[in-house]
């Protein structure tokens, strides 16, 4: 019994789903303009913006990783509307989660409002 009892009490800890601290915003949705819904032009800059959160040891997390921090980062203080968005996804996690970092990248177009 004792040997069947540390393989599943690793397994709980490595998990993580004993952390005693995080800040992680997520949203539910998000919807993005089209092209038809702002006076689109076919000089539009495309830029694109990214928002982290990191994790440490399954016990802090910090950060955030979320589409409206990606979003805020892209239009960098611009008056605009971004649309035609494109979001991706990136995570790096380094022995087995002790460190981890996920990364919310947004790519669109800026339209004045």
């Amino acid at each position: 019994m004792r040997k069947a009892f540390l393989p599943l009490l690793a397994a709980v800890a490595l998990s993580g789903c004993g952390m005693l601290y995080t800040n992680i915003h997520s949203p539910r949705s998000y919807r993005s303009a089209v092209p038809s819904e702002v006076k689109a032009t076919s000089t539009d800059e495309t830029v694109s913006g990214m928002g982290c959160s990191q994790s440490l040891l399954y016990l802090v997390a910090w950060g955030d990783g979320g589409y409206g921090a990606a979003v805020k980062d892209a239009l960098a203080g611009r008056d605009a509307i971004l649309y035609d968005v494109k979001c991706d996804m990136k995570i790096n996690s380094v022995l087995l989660g002790l460190y981890t970092k996920v990364c919310t990248k947004v790519t669109g177009k800026v339209a004045k409002p």
